[in-house]
């Protein structure tokens, strides 16, 4: 497995749709900057732009529920892993730790990540989909530049910001 870290989020107008661009920690000096793109729903790419925004609501979103709800059954979010893509679908696993036992659970990349930045988790890509899914970072921002029109982050004072204040 590969250490990475979430080094941007963006919007696909096109598509309705987050991108998360996750990369190596510590790629090879020299060598050009490698990223993993993913699609991801809105809603995750929300949740995930406002937890790095720093962002807090009076009522927990869903992924400070489901940190809360693992914190207060005892188990601690260990790391998460991105480890395959089939038929254009990414797939990941949580990986907790409760009572010195190992506890892996099923999840979309996108709400593992989410989990990950909420408990200082460490996020993991296997070697295998590096390799296969890892695209230059400059030519990918080039390619997209027409479909990648506006940054999450900069969706702060938006319509469904404004909404969520429960």
């Amino acid at each position: 497995m590969i250490k990475v870290k979430l080094i941007d989020l963006l919007f696909d107008e096109i598509s309705q749709s987050g991108i998360m661009l996750l990369a190596e920690e510590s790629p090879q000096p020299g060598a050009k900057e490698k990223v993993i793109p993913i699609w991801i729903g809105i809603f995750e790419a929300q949740s995930i732009m406002f937890k790095l925004q720093n962002l807090s609501f009076p009522r927990p979103l869903t992924h400070d529920l489901l940190k809360n709800c693992i914190e207060e059954l005892g188990a601690k979010i260990d790391y998460v892993a991105i480890t395959k893509i089939e038929n254009n679908t990414y797939y990941a696993e949580i990986h907790l730790i409760h009572n010195n036992e190992r506890i892996v659970i099923d999840s979309r990349p996108s709400d593992a990540v989410a989990l990950a930045i909420r408990a200082d988790a460490q996020i993991y890509i296997s070697e295998e989909l590096m390799l296969y899914a890892a695209v230059d970072k400059e030519e990918f921002i080039k390619e997209h530049k027409e479909k990648l029109l506006l940054k999450l982050l900069e969706l702060a004072e938006s319509e469904e910001e404004k909404k969520i204040k429960h």
